[in-house]
């Protein structure tokens, strides 16, 4: 029995590294898939108490006002399948938390295995691409559209960085912990995600910040993050407009002709929130809105506008902006809330500030393989948590027990 589960835990690791690398849909399918083979170990669904946080709570009305957007949405069917397929990754990531909250410490040690294997499997594929890229190696041709192909795979090393590494650090693997992270920032410059880069250099610094002092460090960030997201359709139009920012000296430094491309995106999608600012376009409209091909000369029009919370406002209108940013705003409330370890919250806000640079600047609010990422990271954090909490506990456990011989 344990060669076959070893087995299954080495192929489930090398589907998630292929899946990061390779195939960020097969990220879509590997979270039910997860979900539906811990449900199994648990006994089923009956043993299964749900719990719905509040976070939870604001994701759901969020949902539901998308579904009832599809009644006014550019393209019903279009919203039709994208709220279908958003449900069905709701359901289960919502089964998924609900089973790592009474993980067993058995569970976290298969978890931590997995982690650590796909991860590693993760380094060794971006590193065999990039040999693949600079050497122009033909018998892999088919591989070799990095420039689209690896950027995503800068997200997923980020986001995963601080709880992948932290893990690693409280299982006694010390080094390993500091030399994988020392590794991360050039495997992300390899997949030339350039928000990915920004996103970690961020996240160290909320990382350091959140160790030296938690409690002030969580409540700035949740403020910070529900202040620029309930803001999002006046910053691009008002405060920050592609005319000022091309001539301002305090972005010349990031402004690049693809960072320049999403400040104008941004301002053309909250031109079109300020059109219909009750109800919006309705959900998986933005890629019906542009009308014309190029934003300004040499800028094509985007299918979406790079940004979750102006995304959530331009086809949900204020109901949908204003539901972003409390879901977002109490995933910060909840780490102030519930963690109180210095090491533990440092990495929870770590985590949460680099998956809010990636969500304001790169993805689409709507994509499975997105949330999924999300998901399993959330689900990666549950875990470390667990396991920290049974680490401290031991240590005092220890104390007690030398200071009474």
């Amino acid at each position: 029995m344990g060669r076959y589960e070893n087995l299954g835990l080495i192929i489930i690791a090398l589907l998630i590294a292929i899946g990061g690398m390779y195939s960020t849909k097969l990220l879509s399918l590997l979270m039910p898939f997860l979900t539906l083979v811990i449900i199994w170990v648990q006994g089923g669904l009956k043993n299964l108490p749900l719990h719905a946080s509040s976070p939870i709570v604001f994701l759901l009305f969020l949902l539901s006002w998308a579904g009832l957007s599809i009644f006014w949405a550019e393209n019903s069917t279009a919203a039709t399948k994208t709220f279908m397929s958003l449900s069905v990754t709701f359901i289960f990531a919502f089964l998924f938390f609900s089973c790592l909250m009474r993980a067993t410490p058995g569970l976290i040690s298969k978890a931590y295995r997995v982690m650590k294997m796909a991860g590693y499997l993760l380094i060794c594929l971006v590193v065999f691409q990039a040999l693949i890229d600079t050497f122009h190696i033909e018998i892999f041709k088919t591989f070799r559209d990095t420039t689209y192909m690896m950027k995503p795979t800068g997200s997923i090393l980020g986001l995963m960085a601080f709880v992948g590494c932290s893990f690693l650090w409280i299982n006694d693997e010390k080094f390993l912990s500091f030399f994988s992270f020392l590794l991360l920032i050039p495997l992300i410059c390899l997949t030339r995600c350039q928000t990915a880069l920004y996103g970690i250099l961020l996240a160290m610094c909320a990382f350091i910040l959140s160790y030296a002092m938690p409690f002030w460090m969580t409540r700035i960030s949740m403020v910070g993050s529900y202040t620029i997201l309930i803001l999002s359709p006046l910053l691009y139009t008002h405060f920050f407009p592609p005319a000022w920012v091309v001539k301002s000296p305090y972005f010349s430094w990031i402004l690049n002709p693809s960072f320049f491309h999403r400040f104008l995106a941004w301002e053309f999608y909250s031109e079109k929130f300020f059109e219909r600012p009750f109800l919006g376009w309705g959900v998986e409209s933005s890629r019906y809105l542009p009308t014309e091909p190029y934003l300004a000369p040499g800028y094509e029009n985007t299918f979406h506008p790079h940004n979750n919370g102006l995304q959530a406002y331009v086809e949900l209108g204020i109901p949908g902006g204003i539901l972003y940013a409390l879901f977002f705003a109490t995933l910060f409330w909840l780490v102030g809330k519930h963690v109180k370890d210095r090491l533990s919250v440092a990495v929870c806000n770590a985590t949460l500030v680099f998956g809010f640079v990636e969500a304001v600047i790169t993805h689409n609010v709507w994509r499975n393989y997105w949330l999924s990422l999300v998901t399993l990271t959330v689900g990666l954090i549950i875990l470390f948590l667990k396991a920290r909490e049974s680490q401290l506990h031991a240590e005092v456990d220890h104390s007690k027990q030398a200071l009474a011989h």
